[in-house]
């Protein structure tokens, strides 16, 4: 019965580090896949913990267009109505911001990507929106933890999601190589037809949720114009009085 016990274990040793193999093969193939997106539009959806408190939900349609352009219209969540207009190199790199309202519907704001009043709402900057830096900061976490002999892929199987297969992997984050203190696992659906990430859920170590974000009605390298990035877009509502706090 030991014997048996032993070559039992033996042979599971290596088929489960093949699964782990092919897992981080597959999460680190999210960099190629991303190469060939020029932009894509979406249903962006976030829920993130900020200054020790759970946010609500929020969603926007989101239109992204490489390098850093990036345009959010808020339709669910306490920002419902909200615009926000961010190209890298314009506006003194700082982003356009309408909120709706009868007095601050009147003027947009000018704000840095990283100002305490959008921290005061986010995880993140402004400019760390998108599915190229989500990929960069789920991998450079992955590349510190292989670094130190420490990374841990899973495959948590597949679900279909939005009409096709998404595979899910579990990335464990060992400490100091996360992008904060307090993110330990990371639930990553990949879309297996694009190889792209769609949604990812950050814990800690309880099995707190820290943060999710999605992205639902992905379109890859849709036809977008400069117009889709210009505050004097006639559909957006961006004012032309502007206040920079």
């Amino acid at each position: 019965m030991i014997v048996l016990l032993a070559l039992a274990l033996t042979l599971a040793a290596p088929a489960r580090g093949a699964e782990a193999e092919d897992a981080a093969r597959a999460l680190f193939a999210m960099e190629a896949a991303y190469a060939g997106v020029e932009s894509y539009t979406a249903r962006f959806a976030r829920q993130e913990v900020v200054a020790s408190a759970l946010r609500p939900r929020e969603e926007a349609l989101l239109k992204f267009q490489r390098p850093e352009q990036i345009y959010l219209r808020w339709i669910e969540g306490p920002p419902r109505g909200r615009e926000l207009l961010f190209v890298r190199g314009r506006h003194g790199d700082r982003a356009l911001i309408h909120e709706p309202g009868l007095l601050t519907g009147l003027f947009t704001v000018l704000l840095a990507p990283d100002s305490p009043r959008v921290l005061s709402e986010s995880r993140h900057p402004i400019s760390d929106i998108g599915l190229g830096r989500l990929i960069d900061l789920i991998l450079g976490t992955a590349r510190r933890a292989r670094e130190r002999g420490e990374l841990a892929v899973s495959d948590a199987g597949l679900v279909e999601q939005g009409g096709g297969p998404r595979r899910r992997l579990e990335l464990r984050v060992p400490r100091g190589a996360g992008p904060t203190e307090d993110v330990r696992r990371a639930l990553i659906t990949i879309d297996v037809a694009s190889g792209l990430p769609v949604a990812t859920v950050l814990s800690d170590d309880r099995g707190r949720t820290v943060a999710e974000y999605a992205y639902g009605d992905l379109r890859l390298n849709p036809s977008l114009s400069a117009l889709d990035f210009d505050p004097a877009n006639p559909a957006y509502g961006f004012p032309r009085w502007r206040l920079s706090p």
